[in-house]
């Protein structure tokens, strides 16, 4: 992102409106921007109970994100217990282990989102928190593009460049590297007193 937001500065200095740019966002840096984004709760996202809970619980944490040919996989810690408390003990199965999610990054009508989703793990008690993670997961796979490159140039208005806006905005391709992702993309921007 940040190559992205000094493009934009450069071809903003000069008086040039952007038509085309290639947006580059590595790996690690999509990891930054799940726990800045999504895991808000001292680095974790609770899928069920929070953190005062002991037996009833279930929280992913650590996201790593690795490519695996067409498809963008984010390997997380998962923790979970499904229990109930009984003469002030809790009964019931838990563990840690990690699940990987993982599909293929499309965008269309705005939004960028993991086609083709998987859930995955490698752990008996996988089946029993599957429909959670599925249900609490499935829906953060879908993220409206414009607000979000919207934001970042707001850092170009706030740092004075006048005012900065985004005019039209589409994402012509999305491949996979061994570093991370690269975005193909058409937009215009604005700059006004």
């Amino acid at each position: 992102m940040r190559r992205m937001i000094m493009s934009l500065a450069a071809m903003l200095v000069v008086g040039q409106a952007a038509s085309a740019a290639k947006l580059e966002v590595a790996y690690p840096s999509m990891e930054r921007m799940i726990v800045k984004h999504y895991l808000t709760e001292g680095g974790r996202r609770y899928l069920r109970g929070g953190p005062e809970d002991t037996c009833a619980y279930a929280f992913i944490q650590e996201p790593r994100v690795s490519v695996s040919g067409e498809r963008l996989s984010v390997r997380f810690l998962f923790a979970g217990r499904a229990g109930t408390e009984v003469a002030g003990k809790c009964v019931g199965a838990g563990d840690n282990f990690d699940i990987v999610v993982s599909g293929i990054p499309r965008f269309g009508e705005g939004e960028l989102f993991l086609d083709d989703a998987a859930f995955e793990a490698d752990h008996k008690l996988f089946d029993v928190f599957s429909p959670l993670i599925r249900a609490q997961i499935e829906p953060l796979l879908r993220v409206r593009a414009q607000p979000s490159l919207e934001r970042y140039l707001g850092l170009l208005t706030a740092a004075g460049a006048g005012t900065v806006a985004l005019e039209s905005f589409n994402i012509d391709s999305i491949s996979l590297d061994t570093e991370g992702a690269v975005l193909d993309a058409e937009l215009v921007v604005s700059v006004k007193p």
